[in-house]
Order: C-alpha cells, then sequence, then structure tokens
C-alpha cells in the first residue's frame, strides 16, 4: 500500500514522542511553534530540545509569524523544513532566498467535507505558492471549533476525491491531512495517492501526548499489513 507514500507524525511535544514516531517508521516529524490557537504549541525555546537532534527530519509550523520571528526561528532551531499554516506567498519568496537550505511547505485549507468550496480559489493558492518557492503543499482541513477557526489540527476530512485532482495537477509534493487515523488512512492514500500523509490527532493518546498503539496501527495500514489491502 505504502508505495512511496511518506508520513509526518505532527504535533510532536517531546523528545519521547519523537523517538517513538521515528522508531515505528514516520519519515518526518512536526512540531507546532508559537501558534496561538494549538493546545500542542511551544515556544522556539521549548521546542529547542526536540530539534537538537532529532531522529527524523523536523518541520516547525508556525502561524502569521512575522519574518524576522521566523528568521529567529530557523537560526534557532535549524529545521528541515518550515510549514506555513496561512497563506505566506511573500513569505516563501523572502525565506527561500534568505534560507536557501531550507525547505517550505505551505498549508492550503480546505472546509470539511460537505461545505461548498472555491475550487478557482484553492488553485489560485496552489500556483501562487509553487511561484512563490513552495517545496511541498500540504492539503488540510479548517474548521470552526468551539467558536474558534482552527487550521491544522482539527481531526475534520475534506472531500477526498475532490482533493485527488488537486494532487494530480501539482507541480511540486502533496500531502494530504486533516481526518486521517489508522482505520481510514489506507481509504486516503487510496482516493487521494498523494506523496505523503500529515496527522495530528488521529495517533493522540491526548492532545500532545502520543499513543504508541495508534502509532503502530497507522504504520501498518501505511504499509498494508492488514489482510485485503
Amino acid at each position: 500500500m505504502r508505495a512511496g507514500c511518506r508520513v509526518k507524525i505532527c504535533g510532536i511535544t517531546n523528545t519521547g514522542d519523537a523517538r517513538l514516531a521515528a522508531r515505528e517508521g514516520a519519515d518526518y516529524l512536526g512540531v507546532v511553534v508559537e501558534v496561538p490557537f494549538s493546545p500542542r504549541s511551544m515556544t522556539i525555546e521549548g521546542a529547542r530540545e526536540i530539534f537538537s537532534s532529532p531522529p527524523r527530519p523536523a518541520v516547525a509550523l508556525v502561524y502569521r509569524m512575522p519574518f524576522t520571528r521566523v528568521s529567529l526561528l530557523v537560526e534557532t532551531l535549524r529545521p528541515s523544513a518550515v510549514q506555513f499554516l496561512s497563506p505566506a506567498a511573500e513569505m516563501l519568496a523572502r525565506c527561500k532566498e534568505r534560507f536557501p537550505g531550507v525547505k517550505l511547505w505551505q498549508s492550503i485549507h480546505l472546509p470539511p467535507a460537505g461545505e461548498p468550496v472555491d475550487w478557482d480559489a484553492i488553485r489560485r493558492q496552489l500556483r501562487e505558492s509553487h511561484g512563490a518557492g513552495a517545496d511541498v503543499i500540504v492539503l488540510d482541513t479548517a474548521a470552526v471549533i468551539s467558536g474558534e477557526k482552527r487550521f491544522g489540527g482539527t481531526g475534520r476530512q475534506s472531500d477526498w476525491r475532490a482533493v485527488r485532482e488537486l494532487v494530480r495537477g501539482c507541480p511540486v509534493p502533496v500531502f494530504l491531512a486533516g481526518g486521517i487515523n489508522p482505520a481510514n488512512v489506507a481509504e486516503a492514500i487510496r482516493l487521494v495517492n498523494p506523496a505523503g500523509i500529515d496527522l495530528c490527532s488521529g495517533v493522540e493518546a491526548r492532545p500532545g501526548k502520543k499513543s504508541p498503539d495508534k502509532i503502530r496501527a497507522l504504520m501498518a495500514a501505511v504499509r498494508g499489513d492488514e489482510i485485503g489491502l
């Protein structure tokens, strides 16, 4: 089932979970840095230990962070990549020039399945992100939770069949996020055929703490270990 599909385990908040995800076969680790609405958010200083010697390439997720602060983050943490949770074409271009050795990931958010989507706007964001220097696109789901709109870590799915068409037409690798868990990851890969999957709440015991059993089940499903996959 895997056939080259990469796995990013996001919302890592401690070195134990980083080692767990790497040991079970994850390709990337995601650490949320100074994102006010995320219960998994860490300060730059607080994330230093995870980034000091990560067992897998570590991606720092930011949201509307000023360029001066992004610069401090890169200089302090030395991440493999920075992932922008909000539209950031200008920021992508500036970071591409300033930090050529750092990969740039751009999240593009869709509404939950069943809600209307402006597909032209989504395709425009894809083109703008690619043109500005994004190395990877993450198609995620934005949702209103407890009266607050959240970008990432929502546990909500978008319309995966429609997303497949976006993946086919994208000139850079696309990771699928939003509502993925061990029970549906095989279907997600089959329907969308992404370059990778990106998940957080789907393998947690509680916000900010990963479940070893869920990560093992996820990786088994990605590999196609279950009968019939």
